[in-house]
């Protein structure tokens, strides 16, 4: 109940308003006899939103990507997330049934309203994704409930959120959630992650286990790059994000580079302010806004730069690098956690002090002047990519679900995340 009073009375009264009138209309979606015999599992995901959300991020693909993959090997996977209004409440995406009810907060009332009155007794196992705060599945459900974490939020609540939020997150997610999910099963997407999950005493490094995020390969298009320096970033516009940073760097390339561009791709709360910097830097010319494009766009664009920029405070692992270095591109990246397992430095990208304008600025200035040195990381980068497939991620996930309810997969074996060079041999 706390969640509800995060937003305004009226929020609050128009999403129970709108949501309520359809909760139990969820009874009328039933899939025919014949397909209902033939499902193998019955998975129920509660994510903060979906891939169609105007503020859809990397944390819905990856789950988009393992869902559809499910569904075509026989299961019935269901996505409970929140509504932009701006989406159908219900429709099928890739065969997978994607709910959508309440808003950025109250979704999570609803998620336990909807499991108590509809989903109760239907799905063999839940998979609880927590975007800084879970849904707390285990709270309400016996079924076997997998926790899902991209990467622990502490220092996004402390910089990024204001009073009382910032202290009622870090409270819930350092406190209450290693209570409640201490003897579940957690899932991640990368080494440091993981280290920062267990120093937060959620649970034990062994019931802890990493699935990476993969990448499609046709995103190597095989697209000739700019005959002028080109830089992208991909992603949503949020403050942590740091976007700011690799805008004022991008300044300081532009002294030397005039004629060097950089593409801003994505959607999110910063558009206005980041807008707004580019004017008073005087970059309209350099600099563009396009926005959600679509996945072939978006394809053609990474071949096409010299360099991805991915200036972040926080990531979980950074899916954009992967996809950028599907596509022959080389990243320049924040040495934090999740970035630094994703990018190796000075082979298939630079890794750069986080915030530090002037290691951005140098980064991208040596991309843009060294043609031998963009040429190797841009091969390593498509050498990398070849390591992370969602094929793999999907069936190494469902075995661990497999393994969870105690159910042999037939064919598939629980296989070993690709090989990664550690830190140390960096």
């Amino acid at each position: 109940m706390t969640m509800i009073f995060l937003q305004t009375k009226r929020q609050i009264v128009d999403i129970i308003e709108n949501n309520l009138n359809s909760l139990f209309g969820i009874f009328k979606i039933k899939p025919s006899k014949k397909a209902w015999q033939e499902k193998r599992m019955k998975i129920l995901i509660f994510n903060w939103r979906d891939t169609k959300h105007i503020y859809a991020g990397g944390a819905e693909v990856y789950i988009q990507e393992l869902a559809k993959r499910w569904v075509s090997d026989g299961n019935q996977v269901t996505i409970f997330c929140g509504n932009d209004q701006k989406n159908r409440s219900y429709e099928k995406i890739d065969g997978v049934e994607i709910i959508r009810r309440g808003g950025t907060y109250t979704v999570y009332f609803f998620a336990f309203i909807y499991y108590l009155l509809t989903f109760r007794g239907k799905y063999d196992v839940i998979i609880d994704c927590e975007n800084g705060i879970p849904f707390f599945a285990p709270l309400f459900t016996r079924r076997p409930v997998i926790l899902l974490i991209h990467h622990v939020h502490q220092e996004v609540f402390r910089k990024f959120l204001q009073f009382p939020l910032n202290h009622i997150a870090a409270f819930l997610e350092g406190k209450v959630m290693p209570l409640v999910y201490r003897n579940k099963m957690i899932i991640t997407v990368s080494e440091s992650s993981k280290k920062e999950i267990v120093n937060l005493g959620f649970t034990k490094e062994n019931n802890i286990e990493v699935i990476y995020n993969g990448v499609s390969q046709v995103l190597h298009q095989g697209v000739s790059k700019t005959f002028y320096p080109s830089f992208m970033y991909l992603g949503r516009l949020k403050e942590y994000k740091n976007i700011d940073v690799a805008i004022k760097a991008f300044a300081l390339l532009v002294k030397n580079s005039p004629y060097a561009k950089l593409s801003i791709v994505g959607s999110g709360e910063e558009y206005p302010v980041l807008k707004q910097l580019v004017a008073q830097l005087k970059l309209e010319a350099n600099i563009v806004f396009l926005g959600r494009v679509t996945e072939q766009r978006k394809a053609e664009l990474l071949a096409e730069s010299w360099a991805v920029l991915q200036p972040s405070q926080v990531e979980g692992w950074g899916i954009t690098v992967i996809e950028a270095n599907a596509a022959g591109t080389p990243v320049i990246a924040s040495y934090v956690n999740g970035l630094k397992d994703s990018v190796i430095d000075g082979k298939t990208g630079i890794l750069v002090e986080v915030s530090n304008i002037k290691q951005f600025a140098f980064a991208m200035n040596r991309i843009a002047n060294d043609a031998m040195y963009r040429g190797m990381l841009s091969q390593n980068a498509y050498e990398w990519s070849k390591n992370f497939d969602w094929n793999v991620s999907a069936n190494n996930f469902y075995t661990l679900i497999g393994r969870s309810l105690d159910v042999k997969r037939r064919n598939i074996s629980y296989s070993p995340a690709p090989l990664l060079v550690t830190e140390e041999q960096r």
